[in-house]
């Protein structure tokens, strides 16, 4: 999920200063396993197990060098894929891309060097803890959450030297380490920003709208960020998720995940694994995208499941807008057969109540002039 606020890197001064987070609240002892379990089956919570895929590929793989391409020899294979994914984003909101740009070198890297956070004491972790779900570390859910979630997260702010000062926090006596570590995040999350740009752009072409409609919205209050996951296994994988049911609120986002598999989505009232693979990155449609666009472009709903053998890891950057200008539908996307659907919103204020009321199922809705 998205975060709301700014980074905070300073210790907190006591115990009674630390926020509660799920598996922060396990690891002390002051909830159990039980806590997590999710007791009901209907649709949105039946279980399915992590490493359960379709025998087929469940999502549409665009080509980003094709996307990219300005040979007139290129245009059919430029326009397929573009066609391809505007499909995609109407339907099953979720879509993979290939040669994106990032060497699979600097995506084992960082997933490696997140497997070094994470296997910090506590004590470390929490030098950049993030309080209000805040940048920095969490781990997990709040805990009065009703779904509870089963991860730890480090939450990190893209933009200036964010990244920078969340590392030697937390390595101050390890130069070279941070140093590396800051490198490969820089790298990724530097060329994963250019690729939602295009993949932003080529959607915007596909609905007919100027270039820069939408990322002419991206500046200093846009809240890029990224966030390494780390789903620890689970004793009760049948009744607990790593995260429950959800959409994202940003425009995109763009994921990584590790070849534990976990990932599922929503498609035709069934949920689907996705299949890890080291050649591609997951896309998907957020709540902000859907809105801006109208309702044309889909924000739909998948969650995280658990097991328990493996820990299962993700990297994932989230592709967002100006968080403090009011955000409107443009007007060329309002008809008569498509009247306006969205009010103007804040993202800012948009994400403060999602984190209010626990992320609830079609959260989108919030947004809407006439929820169904």
């Amino acid at each position: 999920m998205a975060v709301v606020g700014d980074m905070k890197i300073s210790p907190p001064a006591g115990p009674e200063a630390r926020p509660t987070y799920t598996m922060q609240a396990l690891w002390e002892g002051k909830i159990s396993v039980k806590d997590f379990t999710v007791e009901s089956k209907t649709l949105s919570t039946c279980h399915v197990a992590h490493d359960l895929f379709e025998q087929e590929e469940v999502l549409p793989v665009i080509d980003l060098a094709a996307l990219l391409s300005t040979s007139a020899q290129d245009k059919p294979s430029r326009d397929a894929n573009i066609a391809k994914m505007f499909q995609a984003s109407q339907t099953l909101g979720f879509f993979k891309v290939k040669n994106h740009g990032v060497p699979l070198e600097v995506v084992k890297k960082v997933e490696g060097n997140g497997k070094k956070f994470f296997a910090l004491p506590m004590e470390r972790k929490l030098q950049v803890y993030a309080p209000d779900y805040a940048f920095g570390y969490t781990g997990g859910s709040p805990v009065h959450w009703s779904h509870k979630w089963w991860l730890e997260g480090l939450q990190i702010k893209v933009q200036g030297d964010a990244i920078r000062k969340l590392v030697e926090t937390v390595w101050p006596d390890d130069k070279d380490m941070a140093e590396d570590f800051i490198q490969d995040l820089e790298q990724y999350f530097g060329t994963i920003r250019s690729v939602a740009r295009v993949i932003v752009e080529s959607l915007t072409e596909a609905l007919g709208l100027r270039p820069g409609t939408f990322t002419d919205l991206e500046n200093e209050n846009a809240i890029c960020n990224g966030r390494i996951s780390h789903y620890p296994p689970c004793p009760d994988p049948t009744r607990v998720f790593g995260i429950s049911d959800h959409t994202d609120p940003q425009m995109l986002s763009v994921l990584y995940q590790d070849e534990v598999g976990g990932l599922q989505v929503l498609r035709d009232d069934k949920w689907v694994g996705i299949r890890p693979d080291d050649d591609t990155f997951v896309v998907n449609i957020g709540d902000t995208f859907q809105a801006l666009t109208n309702g044309i472009l889909k924000s739909v709903r998948h969650r995280v499941a658990v097991n328990a053998k493996q820990p299962r890891y993700s990297t994932v950057y989230f592709y967002g807008v100006d968080n403090l200008t009011t955000l409107t539908v443009p007007p060329e996307l309002v008809t008569e057969d498509r009247p306006l659907l969205y009010k103007p919103f804040t993202v800012n204020e948009y994400r403060k109540w999602l984190i209010g009321n626990q992320v609830p199922l079609h959260s989108y809705k919030h947004l809407q002039i006439n929820p169904e």
